[in-house]
């Protein structure tokens, strides 16, 4: 499994993580300073370190407004913001089953590159909110603004693993309707 995370540089101003704040300011929580968001492309599959940076490189991130970091060992942590009382990192991911709709469009582009060997693609998004939260907060964030329980989870970390397609047989069954 491989990683590919997409942020904006930092001199740009992160429009996603400013909504966020003001979003988080009209819950009542008034300690959050400021907010970032990361994309993280998920890869399953073992490519070699400049596939990868190609992939970073000429799909994933704009090179005028983003950076990105690529990752041969996806457990390998990148620099999630902190953990400290003064910064927060929350990863939402799609739950099993959950049609991603970037997923095959970034699938198509790997192949038009020409990549081989990339089985499949997932997607989070991090959050990286600065400012004092407790417990609580955080979870009023997380359920209120950041997640939609029906499609959606936050994830642990080390917590990411591709979910494994259920495999359906089919049993033809004959119901008599007449007799």
């Amino acid at each position: 499994m491989q990683r590919i995370e997409v942020s904006l540089k930092s001199r740009q101003i992160d429009a996603r993580g400013q909504g966020l704040v003001k979003d988080i300011n009209d819950l009542g929580i008034t300690t959050v300073s400021g907010a970032r968001v990361v994309d993280i492309y998920w890869l399953d599959a073992a490519l070699a370190p400049d596939k990868l940076e190609a992939i970073g490189q000429q799909i994933l991130a704009d090179p005028v407004t983003q950076d990105y970091r690529s990752f041969i060992d996806a457990m390998e942590m990148g620099d999630g913001g902190g953990s400290g009382a003064q910064s927060h990192t929350i990863e939402v991911a799609y739950n099993a089953g959950v049609a991603d709709p970037i997923v095959e469009t970034v699938m198509k582009a790997v192949r038009d590159l020409g990549i081989k060997g990339v089985r499949a693609i997932r997607t989070t998004k991090r959050y990286l909110l600065q400012g004092r939260l407790n417990k609580s907060q955080r979870e009023t964030i997380c359920n209120r603004l950041l997640v939609n329980p029906i499609i959606q989870h936050v994830l642990e970390p080390g917590q990411f693993s591709f979910p494994k397609s259920p495999r359906y047989r089919f049993k033809l069954n004959k119901v008599g309707i007449l007799g």
